[in-house]
């Protein structure tokens, strides 16, 4: 057996708001009264390890070390929290006792939590700690439970569900590790969401599309039960399935938010973009994040897919201010013990509303009872620097007759197939034009050499911005509009035509060059 080693690392990683981080635990034990110290900046939840470890050793057939235990988690400057502990200390106190047949040397990552009867669990966002395990490790241990985690961050290790895997894996060499990987995921159902539900709402549908392949904001106004709703789900239906990172990220945000052990969540590793629903009854804590805890909200849980808010005029004031930020620099921020922390929130806002108080402003033959300053007071909840951050307004209207019946009728799956090769195309042309992940509607500056806008186009788009009243930003969003729907024509360039379509869905009304 190895010569017993008085001190011994193990490597693990943990979540710094939503950022993974290294750490390094080294563990002496030395002669004097049985005492177990855990030092680092470590919260409870770490100091507790010793009352899960030491009844977890013992039912796995180990002892607990006698003597002066100490665990010193590194970067000590850094505040820690969280389980993920468990299992690396654990290691480190068998290495240092002389239980484990391991060299002192060996380079060994383990993450885990222990309950008391020696079982190892996982911890939330392991997607993202996995991330940070290079190549180069002797031993990598992993929960069982952690192994859809392992596939969206592609390591090599050995998955254990206790200690006595540990025991079997290094007495008898049964050190097996596995390669994971992404090949076999769940992919996105291909019975996409039917556009018939939406027929008789020609603008809207376009606009959808336009949003689609550029990644825009849109607002949908329309009276009740003209189908807004599902107009969203429509939208994230013709979205192209999410790429092997963005997996990842969408995996470990949900289980940072708690959702994997959520029976209506179902937390399932999956190619299919994310589609939230936020209303207003929603606290603001649910939507944007709780900060004392660091817990992502709804916005974040969209990220590279769908936010749809209904009924967007009844929602808090100080709900829909809290919005600027993020539909704009795509994250959102949390302060908690004076650090900042940041949650990727990259999704297509889609809002939904009634045009005034009473919805039947855009009914034929049904009379709207909302006087125009009653209408401009319900349509005023939503302040200019939120709408500024809209790029396309669409309305839709109640259908009826002919067009009313054929919604029943499901004939439009290969529209919905040529819609989802248009914004995958559209997309292929804008990962060309940018780095990977950014878009039309989400890239930060309009350059006319990049977006192949001649004087012609600039000049037109700034007639219309200055009719309309729009600010610089409206003046740049109808540029980015304009640059999708020539996109989605598989143009390099850009024409008038451009602007002037997205003038209109700009203005939501028609613009006359």
């Amino acid at each position: 057996m190895t010569a017993r080693a008085k001190v011994v690392k193990v490597y693990t990683s943990f979540m710094d708001g939503m950022a993974p981080s290294e750490a390094m635990i080294e563990i002496s034990i030395y002669p004097g009264l049985p005492t177990f110290d855990v030092i680092g900046l470590c919260d409870s939840s770490i100091r507790e390890s010793r009352g899960r470890i030491q009844p977890a050793l013992v039912a796995s057939g180990f002892t607990m070390p006698k003597g002066h235990i100490t665990a010193s988690i590194s970067p000590a400057y850094m505040k820690k929290s969280g389980t993920v502990f468990d299992l690396p200390i654990a290691i480190g106190m068998l290495m240092a006792s002389g239980q484990l047949p391991v060299r002192s040397d060996a380079k060994i990552y383990a993450c885990g939590e222990i309950m008391l009867d020696g079982t190892v669990h996982g911890t939330p966002a392991a997607s993202l700690r996995l991330r940070l395990v290079p190549p180069g490790f002797d031993y990598v241990f992993i929960p069982d439970d952690e192994t859809d985690a392992a596939r969206c961050s592609g390591i090599t290790a050995m998955p254990v569900s206790s200690l006595m895997d540990l025991k079997d894996a290094l007495y008898d060499g049964n050190y097996r590790p596995f390669t994971f990987n992404l090949d076999d995921i769940d992919e996105a159902d291909e019975d996409l969401p039917d556009f018939s539900a939406v027929k008789g709402q020609e603008k809207a549908i376009r606009a959808l599309l336009i949003a689609a392949a550029g990644v825009h904001n849109i607002l949908l106004l329309g009276s009740p039960g003209c189908g807004k709703t599902m107009a969203g789900k429509i939208l994230a239906g013709i979205l192209p399935p999410l790429k092997g990172h963005e997996i990842g990220d969408v995996y470990s945000v949900m289980e940072a938010a708690g959702l994997k052990d959520d029976p209506e969540e179902g937390l399932v590793l999956s190619d299919r973009r994310p589609f939230r629903y936020i209303y207003p009854g929603m606290s603001k804590g649910r939507i944007l994040g709780i900060p004392s805890k660091l817990m992502p909200g709804e916005l974040a849980l969209a990220n590279h897919g769908v936010l749809f808010a209904d009924e967007i005029f009844e929602y808090k004031h100080e709900v829909l201010e809290a919005l600027r930020v993020p539909l704009e620099d795509h994250v959102v921020r949390m302060s908690r013990d004076g650090r900042n922390y940041a949650f990727p929130a990259s999704f297509i806002f889609v809002a939904a509303g009634n045009p005034c108080r009473c919805g039947m402003l855009y009914e034929e033959g049904r009379r709207c009872t909302c006087t125009p300053r009653v209408i401009n007071s319900y349509m005023s909840k939503m302040s200019g620097p939120i709408r500024d951050r809209i790029d396309l307004v669409a309305e839709m209207r109640s259908v009826s007759g002919d067009s009313l019946s054929q919604t029943a009728i499901k004939d439009n799956i290969k529209l919905n197939r040529k819609m989802k090769e248009l914004v995958k195309d559209a997309w292929q042309m804008q990962r060309e034009r940018f780095n990977d992940g950014i878009y039309n509607g989400t890239c930060c500056n309009v350059d006319a050499d990049v977006f192949r806008a001649d004087s012609k186009v600039i000049d037109y788009a700034s007639e219309i911005a200055q009719a309309c009243g729009f600010s610089a930003r409206g003046f740049n969003r109808i540029l980015r509009v304009g640059r999708t729907i020539a996109d989605l024509e598989g143009r390099e360039d850009m024409d008038v035509s451009d602007v002037a379509e997205a003038g209109i869905y700009r203005k939501g009304e028609l613009v006359r060059g």
